[in-house]
């Protein structure tokens, strides 16, 4: 979904008149039944379960505790899934972790000097300083695969070490690198080029709901999941543990 659409839905769903859409998104009035019709049904399903939302939270919990788990894929013997996301493509290998050479910093230091910036240094980011902190947050130093289980170990932690999450990277000033979209190959520690477009910057930009920082800094980290890594031992409460998985990623990023 794009941001006009994004933000169409928002206000109707908000109760912003016609007049007040129409200025907001600088919509003509052919723009506007356009977007009405085409995202009518979006709309529908969205007051259909505003009065679900408001309990999502609680419900979320109390349907993901232990008293509701059925029999695991992992249980029944279903195949694991892959601990890895297979990649291809053009590949910028990155400094091997065993050759960089460590901040002396203490943890305490670490914790107490680190705070959030909106404002960032025009100067490009070190590839030594990339994998660094790649090497924090998502880099595999053990890797076992067996026909009953595939998992990994890392530094930072995962329930289970299902480590579901994947790592892209939006650069947009790092030495030696093209500007663009790339892939963590968390296990060949490189990095593989998905879109080095020069739209591609701002569509992301746009994804974030047009927060400046995502195309100011020198590489903004994105996170998704595999759910079904997790959920392949843990069911639905693995989705517990993606939310506290990625917070566990994130506090590395920032420390590191």
């Amino acid at each position: 979904m794009d941001l006009k659409s994004f933000s169409f839905l928002y206000s109707k769903v908000h109760g912003s008149t016609k007049k007040e859409i129409m200025k907001e998104l600088a919509l003509t009035e052919e723009e506007y039944q356009e977007m009405e019709e085409s995202l009518s049904e979006t709309l529908q399903q969205i007051l259909q379960e505003r009065d679900r939302a408001k309990t999502i939270g609680p419900d979320f919990v109390r349907l993901t505790s232990y008293l509701y788990e059925d029999i695991s894929d992992q249980q029944k013997g279903l195949p694991h899934p892959s601990a890895i996301k297979a990649r291809t493509g053009e590949k910028i290998v990155l400094p091997a972790p065993d050759s960089l050479t460590m901040p002396e910093i203490t943890l305490a230091q670490a914790i107490n000097q680190r705070k959030s910036l909106r404002k960032y240094s025009n100067k490009p980011l070190s590839l030594q300083e990339l994998s660094f902190m790649l090497w924090a947050t998502c880099w595999v130093k053990e890797y076992h695969s067996t026909i009953y289980n595939e998992f990994t170990r890392r530094n930072v932690p995962s329930a289970g070490s299902r480590h579901p999450m994947e790592c892209y990277l939006l650069i947009n000033k790092a030495e030696s690198v093209q500007p663009g979209l790339y892939y963590y190959h968390p296990l060949e520690h490189t990095l593989i080029k998905i879109n080095t477009s020069s739209e591609i910057a701002q569509e992301i930009y746009q994804a974030c709901l047009e927060q400046s920082m995502v195309i100011e800094d020198a590489v903004t980290f994105i996170f998704t999941a595999v759910p079904y890594r997790a959920s392949w031992r843990y069911q639905q409460r693995a989705y517990r543990y993606l939310y506290v998985d990625v917070g566990h990623i994130g506090q590395n990023v920032h420390l590191a």
